[in-house]
């Protein structure tokens, strides 16, 4: 899951490292309007905000955010949480308030996760596809009772179309999503991974039109037939 946060203090500092300890994805704002642009340029899982902004009120951020992207998680992390605050945070779009750092980080961890599967339509953690099972809590996939072993990359790979569910994710999506605005390598990585995957998928029972190719433009994950047959002994 790829998160963006505000890194305007050394509170906010610590929490990009235990969140990128924990398995996230993270990218780091200076400043809201730093922030706005990284909106702009690529998809993001959830948005979390420290109130100390050097060019701008929170609550105007949350509710810009809120205009422009729905159905994005966005959490307010802050020491100070009173009841004015909590209740101005929550009106104008916040999904959670949180006190950080006395919320411990497997709280968060767990919140953050609950409220992008929910963004993306999923009531619980394990998402079925047919016979393949993506657990976005453990962050693990199976084909039937069968376990697949990722890489940490091609697991991201994997959550990130099944966030999607059904929509084409292009290249340069994939390309901002893994490794973003940091040094990437050359854009046909992509296609190695997919080509990874499916030959890991196939191994563990599925059929290799899991993820299929749009052409020219991306993948996206398609559904299993709900009976995945028994790999022969």
């Amino acid at each position: 899951m790829r998160l963006l946060l505000t890194d305007t203090t050394w509170n906010m500092a610590i929490l990009a490292q235990e969140l990128r300890q924990a398995g996230f994805y993270v990218t780091e704002a200076a400043n809201a309007a730093e922030l706005r642009e990284h909106l702009r340029l690529g998809e993001q899982d959830a948005v979390l905000i420290d109130p100390d902004l050097p060019d701008g009120e929170a609550l105007d951020l949350i509710r810009e955010i809120r205009s422009g992207h729905p159905r994005l998680p966005v959490c307010l992390f802050t020491r100070q949480v009173g009841d004015k605050l909590m209740s101005q945070a929550l009106s104008q779009g916040a999904d959670d308030v949180i006190r950080w750092p006395d919320h411990g980080i497997g709280d968060i961890t767990a919140r953050l996760r609950a409220y992008v599967r929910r963004a993306a339509g999923y009531a619980t953690a394990e998402v079925t596809f047919g016979g393949l099972c993506v657990d976005l809590d453990r962050q693990s996939v199976r084909v039937g009772a069968m376990p697949v072993r990722l890489t940490r990359v091609e697991y991201e790979l994997v959550e990130t179309l099944t966030l999607r569910r059904g929509a084409v994710i292009t290249r340069d999506q994939i390309m901002l999503q893994l490794y973003a605005w940091q040094d990437e390598p050359d854009a046909k990585i992509i296609d190695v991974y997919i080509c990874r995957i499916r030959a890991k998928l196939a191994a563990a029972g599925a059929g290799e039109e899991v993820i299929a190719t749009a052409f020219r433009q991306g993948y996206r994950l398609t559904a299993l037939p709900q009976e995945v047959p028994a790999l022969a002994a």
